[in-house]
């Protein structure tokens, strides 16, 4: 593959980007927000940079570490950009179910179900 020409390329405008939080670990009220970034002539190549720090962090705390010594140094090491929480969802009743199962309920038996539910809440 060629290499990407982003330095000459830059982005304006507003990318919205939505989320959930709560005040801390023990705080059961969550509040959902959009962070709308904006974008003023920055470059595509500071865009890319910064999506893939945790790639590299990543790379580091794990297989760079592991094979530390099979590598020269500047040595360029080709690795395969996987995109983060891009997996497929279940819908909310799936992962219910799911959660039961795992939990021993007996799925297919509705009271159970309902029981464990209840007990969730």
């Amino acid at each position: 593959m060629n290499k990407i020409e982003t330095k000459t390329d830059y982005v304006n405008g507003t990318f919205n980007i939505s989320g959930s939080m709560k005040a801390d670990n023990t705080s059961t009220e969550v509040k959902k927000f959009t962070l709308a970034v904006k974008f003023d002539n920055v470059s595509v190549a500071d865009i890319i940079e910064k999506a893939l720090d945790p790639t590299k962090i990543q790379w580091v705390n794990g297989v760079g570490r592991k094979h530390y010594d099979t590598f020269t140094n500047g040595q360029t090491i080709e690795v395969d950009f996987k995109s983060p929480g891009r997996a497929p969802r279940m819908n909310v009743m799936e992962q219910m179910r799911a959660d039961a199962k795992a939990a021993g309920v007996d799925v297919n038996n509705k009271a159970a179900l309902i029981a464990y539910i209840e007990k969730m809440l």
